[in-house]
């Protein structure tokens, strides 16, 4: 029998008086060589090492900090989701350091020299604390306008101060005038007593009553379910064949809903010209002249709901903003107490009126959000109060895109709300941020992509036009998130301006793909804008707001990162559509214009002070890669960072995905030239940011985001 000779092994683990002697230890306790040389044998315990997951590393830091924090701290808002032993969301949102070693644990070695000023950092609202506020030299109807952190609305104007004052500009250069409520359109109505008649005359025809409702019905779509169609027009036939007078006072919202209809149906057909007076002024002021202002509505509750909801449609789309927020808000606190938010009884109320009032609900919840987030506010009703569903069994075409608009809605107030809630965050936590929410895109992506393939055959040609609202939703979502990067570096830049030295490495820290991905979806939205194909609506806010939020974008992105011709081809088209709707008479786009028209001059300032300067030049390779300069070679770390230039190392998850170039540059699903962005783009960058572990998901585990039925991992 052959005897194999073996090697000795050297032993894993030495005592100190081995390792210090550089003999071989037995590993006994005490070895045999500290036995044999009366020697105290001691074990370094820091050179165990100890093998565990990541996910375990991370808990493990989580309750280090939580135990850290001072107990008795409130709850935040995002902290309400969790769900059973889920980690405190507290711990990874509101905390720069946790979710910056989530991104990429080595940056905490980096924690003593947080001091420099090559930090890696995010500008997410880069505009001084305190608040912003602008004097009203008039002092007509206050005496400070209020620029809110978060507001969608006063980005224009906080955008022009800071300019205005790092460029050292005149602040009355080219600044139009900032419009409050009524300045555009001057609007009032006097207060009918109790015991007036209702004024009945001047209606309409019963049978162009009938179109007006039918236009209201096609452009309100699926999406804002504001009135029952079949109950609405029975009460019209009666109201037309009965003594009209006695009708409009039972019921009392009834007659006020009619003519909020009738308003809104003349703003959609008519096309007035020099008018002080808003399109429907004429019927809108009749229906809020016999308003009750009291909440006690008895039988009444969901007229009442329905009616203040159109008065708040109608308030806002004329930039009545505040008083469309004081419509709509005593519309969700009647709600509230009839218990819309809730799962209500179906035997006790019958399913045509739970399904009314579900209905109902949720387009009060999208349009909360929507106003809420255009004033830069709280939202009315927190999700964690919300147990009525949104997903139900047996759900068709309309129900589905329905309910996907709520949490594109639900989406776009958290975004705000999260990332533009600081002054300053770190890149880090940023990521982490951005990476759950276009995870949560990819889900919703694919949505699109299923209802797209098998309703319209992958097609923007025939798409109805609440799907169409939904695809410029979605693509809102995504410019909102990717934002602050754009206005992280313009901050750095008007920071340097005057400077003889620019460290413009940090800049090449920045995810390039996000950037990036941020102006493809701004480029799509005036792409489906501009189709001849679809139907530009020229009344209701949402397409001015999608086509000024677009074009800011590219206007930013275009000017912090030059493309290598001179394509002002986005500008022309914004320009074109706001055209299409001042031909129309909307007074509002004709303002927006102005303001876009300055703000295009401010960077053009911008950009000439940056050549003029000899700033370094920012490009972006392809749309996806950053790149300093055909001769410069950055440096390869920020603080611990994992540089943009080279993507970090892909998870087991991500292995088979392919690289952010292939992503951006070829165009893998057919789909990608109709959504825009596909889900396949979005999960390949969420795969480039960061490991598959997601520490915090927002609204996981609320009942009305799945209905028992479906389960979505994010808003």
């Amino acid at each position: 029998m052959q005897v194999q000779s073996h090697k000795p092994r050297r032993t894993a683990i030495a005592c100190i008086a081995c390792r210090q002697s550089k003999v071989k230890c037995s590993g006994d306790e005490p070895c045999a060589n500290c036995i044999r040389r009366s020697l105290t044998c001691q074990f370094s315990e820091a050179n165990s090492k100890v093998l565990v997951s990541e996910r375990y590393l991370r808990d493990l830091q989580k309750q280090a900090y939580n135990w850290q924090r001072a107990s008795g701290v409130k709850r935040s808002w995002d902290s309400a989701f969790k769900i059973g032993d889920e980690v405190d969301e507290e711990s990874t949102v509101h905390d720069d350091q946790v979710a910056a070693e989530v991104v990429d644990p080595q940056s905490r070695g980096s924690s003593a020299s947080q001091g420099s000023e090559f930090t890696c950092n995010i500008w997410t609202s880069p505009f001084t604390l305190p608040s912003t506020v602008i004097k009203d030299p008039h002092k007509e109807q206050r005496n400070w306008i209020w620029l809110a952190p978060t507001s969608a609305w006063s980005l224009t104007a906080r955008l022009m101060v800071m300019m205005t004052e790092k460029l050292d500009l005149n602040s009355t250069h080219n600044i139009p005038k900032f419009y409050l409520d009524g300045d555009i359109y001057p609007l009032a109505w006097d207060r009918a007593t109790a015991s007036e008649p209702f004024d009945t005359s001047g209606l309409p025809s019963v049978d162009y009553a009938l179109y007006l409702f039918n236009i209201v019905k096609f452009h309100l779509g699926q999406m804002y379910r504001f009135f029952d169609e079949d109950t609405f027009v029975s009460q019209m036939h009666e109201f037309y064949a009965s003594d009209a007078a006695e009708k409009a006072s039972k019921p009392r919202f009834w007659f006020v809903q009619f003519l909020l209809v009738l308003a809104l149906g003349n703003a959609f057909v008519s096309r007035p010209r020099n008018q002080s007076s808003p399109p429907g002024a004429k019927f809108f002021a009749r229906a809020m002249s016999i308003m009750p202002n009291h909440t006690s509505t008895g039988k009444d509750s969901l007229l009442a709901i329905e009616a203040l909801a159109l008065a708040g449609l109608y308030l806002y789309a004329i930039d009545h903003r505040e008083a469309a927020h004081v419509q709509v808000g005593h519309a969700v606190r009647i709600a509230h107490m009839e218990g819309l938010h809730t799962q209500l009884p179906e035997q006790e109320l019958g399913t045509a009126t739970v399904t009314r009032c579900r209905n109902l609900w949720w387009s009060l919840y999208t349009m909360d959000r929507h106003v809420s987030s255009s004033l830069g506010l709280p939202m009315t009703t927190k999700d964690s109060d919300i147990s009525t569903l949104i997903n139900t069994p047996s759900m068709g075409f309309h129900d589905i895109t329905f309910s996907l608009q709520v949490r594109l809605s639900q989406m776009l107030s958290f975004i705000l709300s999260t990332i533009y809630k600081t002054e300053k965050t770190q890149l880090g936590r940023f990521l982490e941020i951005t990476r759950n929410i276009l995870h949560a895109m990819a889900k919703h992506a694919e949505e699109i992509e299923k209802m797209m393939q098998i309703s319209f055959q992958s097609s923007m040609d025939n798409v109805p036009q609440e799907m169409r609202h939904l695809i410029l939703l979605y693509h809102q979502c995504v410019i909102v998130a990717t934002r602050p990067l754009l206005l992280s570096v313009l901050k750095e830049r008007l920071e340097k301006l005057g400077r003889a030295e620019e460290d413009w490495q940090k800049f090449l820290a920045l995810p390039k793909s996000l950037i990036s991905i941020g102006i493809k979806s701004a480029e799509k939205t005036l792409q489906i804008l501009s189709d001849e194909n679809g139907h530009l609506e020229t009344f209701l806010p949402f397409d001015l707001e999608f086509t000024y939020a677009a074009a800011l974008h590219l206007t930013m992105a275009n000017t912090l990162y030059p493309p290598g011709t001179n394509d002002d081809t986005y500008s022309k088209s914004a320009h074109s559509i706001l055209d299409e709707m001042i031909m129309c008479g909307n007074k509002v786009a004709e303002v927006r214009k102005d303001e876009l028209r300055c703000i295009e001059g401010l960077f053009q300032e911008f950009a000439k002070r940056v050549q003029q300067e000899g700033l370094q030049v920012l490009t972006l390779s392809g749309r996806g890669l950053a790149e300093a300069g055909p001769d410069e070679n950055p440096s390869q770390e920020c603080r611990g960072q994992t540089p943009a230039t080279e993507p970090p190392t892909f998870t087991e998850s991500s292995a088979q995905s392919p690289s952010i170039n292939q992503s951006l540059t070829t165009s893998v699903d057919p789909l990608d030239n109709v959504i825009g962005i596909s889900s396949y783009e979005f999960l390949s960058i969420v795969d480039q940011i960061g490991g598959s572990e997601m520490p915090y998901v927002l609204n996981a585990g609320l009942d009305w985001m799945d209905g028992g039925a479906i389960a979505y991992p994010f808003g």
